[in-house]
Parts: structure tokens; C-alpha cells; sequence
């Protein structure tokens, strides 16, 4: 038998080993740790540079009367923004906004999920080209889409007027699709939908092939056809992927301004066409009132948030796991 003492002398030296072993590993995790804050430090000092401090500075702006006349901006505090709301024109581009985020949102959703169930189910053959067809509208620039689009919807040379004539609409009941208020947003929502779709689809696609088929198998011995197992599987498990896409659908919204610009010619008719991104940028451009289009600025982040916030909080508790 082993004498005690060696016994006792083992393990003295496990835990001198254990300690050292966890000082080494405590020792590393720090210098990781430290190696990383460092590594990233460039980039924090670049975002706080070139995001941060001018967030701030044109926050500041926006309380002022700042404009080409003006050398030195003064203080106003919130007449801009009352100036804004007192503004028939503000209350409008609002109208006019929301009006973007329900149709391109709502529209947006509904045919990138289609695209993504067609992308998963399509041909391995065929597969490439069919992905590559949806998302080759992304490529392009966002004014030449515009100016795309404000060819199809034309009065006289359209493709969309060319085909209504040809089913047999009389040509005196024509739409002029960028000329009646009402159809201008929705004009507008067609052309950024057919834009985004392709990009939004593969986000689908990607939940899709995330969900395992293990849920289907039993979907199938229950008898439940393609439409109650897209309603009852695809569609509760892609609750993620709807999430993120609403709010990132929301937010691209709320900044659109070069489709619209192209394809209405500035906003026009009489505003009609202008969203809130849209206005802030002929404010600070064409009428050089740098201070009212950095508060139409902050009040559109401010809107931002909110609806993200909102959203989120409605969303979330549809998905998996936390309803």
C-alpha cells in the first residue's frame, strides 16, 4: 500500500496544478480580452468620428436658423419645427409616407415570402437562373429604377397603359398612374417592391431551409395539404425572419427618396409624391433651409425609432418560443 503521505503529497500537487492551470486560463482570457478592445478601437473612434459627433452636430442644427444667407446659424429653438407642423405641405408628405410604409411593407412581405417559397421549391436545374433573375433588380441604381418605372407607368408610351388598351380598356379611361394623387404612392410602392423583393426573398429562403422536415413529415401523415403546411409550419417558424424584414422594410421606407424623386420629377404633382425623406432633401438642397431639413431630419429618425420600437414589441412575441 501506498503511504499516506504520498498519498497526501498527489494531491497537493493536483491543486498546485489546477490552480496554475486556472491562473493561465484567467491570464489568456485577459489578454483576449484586452487584444480585442484594442482591435476594435479604431473602428469605435471611427464610428463616434465620422456618426456619432455629426448626429449630434446636426441635431444641434436643427434648433438653429441656419442657411445660405446666414453665416453664422442662431439659435431658434423649436420654431423650425413649428414652422413645420403650422405647414399644409408637412402634414401631407406625412400622409404621403405612411401611406409608402403600410403599401411597401404589406406588399414587400407578401412577394418576398412567395419568392422565397418559389426559390426553395424550384428546379435544382433551374435554380440558379431563377435567383439570379430575382435578385438582379438590386444591381441596379436606385434613380435609373425610378426612371424605369416612370416609363412603364407613362400615359401615352407605357407598357402598363399599352396592355390595359389592349384587354380593352377605352383609352378615355386610361390612368395617368404618376398624375392622379392617389395612385402616385402605390405607383411609387410597385417600383421599390420589384426593387427590394429579390434581396428580402433570400432572407425567406434562408428561414425556410432552417425549418426541419421532420415538421412536414408529420404534417403530411396528419393528411394536412400545401396550404396548411405553409400556414400551419412555414409560416410560424418564419415569424424571425418576418421580423427582421418589417423593421428593415419599415426603416428603408421612411429613407426613400431617389425612386420617388426620379419617377415624379421632385414629388410632384403638388407634393403627392413626396415622402418625408424626399422633402428633407429639397429643403436642404433646392431651397438651402439647412436648419428645417435637419429638423425634418431628426423627426424622421424619431419616427424611425418609434415604429422599429413598435414593431419589435408587437413581432417578437409572434415568434417561436415567446408567445
Amino acid at each position: 500500500m501506498r503511504s499516506r503521505s504520498f498519498l497526501l503529497a498527489r494531491e497537493k500537487s493536483k491543486r498546485e496544478y489546477n490552480m496554475k492551470k486556472k491562473r493561465s486560463v484567467r491570464y489568456y482570457k485577459d489578454i483576449w480580452k484586452w487584444t480585442g478592445a484594442m482591435m476594435a478601437l479604431p473602428g469605435i473612434v471611427m464610428i463616434a468620428l465620422f456618426i456619432i459627433v455629426p448626429f449630434f452636430m446636426n441635431v444641434g442644427y436643427a434648433f438653429t436658423d441656419y442657411n445660405t444667407a446666414s453665416d453664422v446659424p442662431n439659435f431658434i429653438g423649436f420654431a423650425n419645427f413649428k414652422t413645420m407642423f403650422n405647414d399644409r405641405d408637412f402634414w401631407l408628405v406625412c400622409t404621403n409616407t405612411l401611406k409608402l410604409i403600410l403599401t411597401y411593407v404589406l406588399g414587400g412581405n407578401i412577394l418576398a415570402i412567395l419568392l422565397g417559397v418559389m426559390i426553395t421549391n424550384v428546379n435544382r436545374k433551374y435554380g440558379n437562373f431563377v435567383k439570379t433573375a430575382i435578385y438582379f433588380p438590386q444591381l441596379l441604381s436606385m434613380v435609373v429604377v425610378g426612371f424605369l418605372w416612370r416609363i412603364i407607368f407613362s400615359y401615352n408610351n407605357g407598357p402598363v397603359n399599352h396592355f390595359l388598351e389592349w384587354i380593352g380598356v377605352p383609352p378615355d379611361l386610361l390612368p395617368q398612374w404618376l398624375g392622379i394623387p392617389a395612385l402616385i404612392i402605390p405607383s411609387i410602392s410597385v417600383a421599390l417592391i420589384w426593387l427590394i423583393s429579390g434581396y428580402y426573398s433570400i432572407i425567406y429562403h434562408a428561414g425556410m431551409m432552417s425549418i426541419p422536415m421532420s415538421y412536414y413529415e408529420v404534417s403530411a401523415i396528419e393528411g394536412a395539404n400545401r396550404w396548411q403546411e405553409f400556414v400551419h409550419v412555414t409560416l410560424p417558424f418564419l415569424a424571425p425572419s418576418i421580423t427582421i424584414n418589417t423593421v428593415l422594410l419599415t426603416v428603408e421606407s421612411l429613407s426613400a427618396f431617389a425612386v420617388p424623386a426620379s419617377m415624379t420629377g421632385g414629388g410632384g404633382p403638388g407634393r403627392y409624391g413626396t415622402t418625408l425623406a424626399l422633402w428633407s432633401y429639397t429643403t436642404y438642397f433646392n431651397n438651402h433651409q439647412y436648419g428645417k431639413a435637419i429638423a425634418i431630419s431628426v423627426l424622421l429618425g424619431v419616427f424611425a425609432v418609434i415604429l422599429a420600437f413598435i414593431e419589435l414589441k408587437i413581432l417578437l412575441k409572434k415568434e417561436i418560443g415567446n408567445a
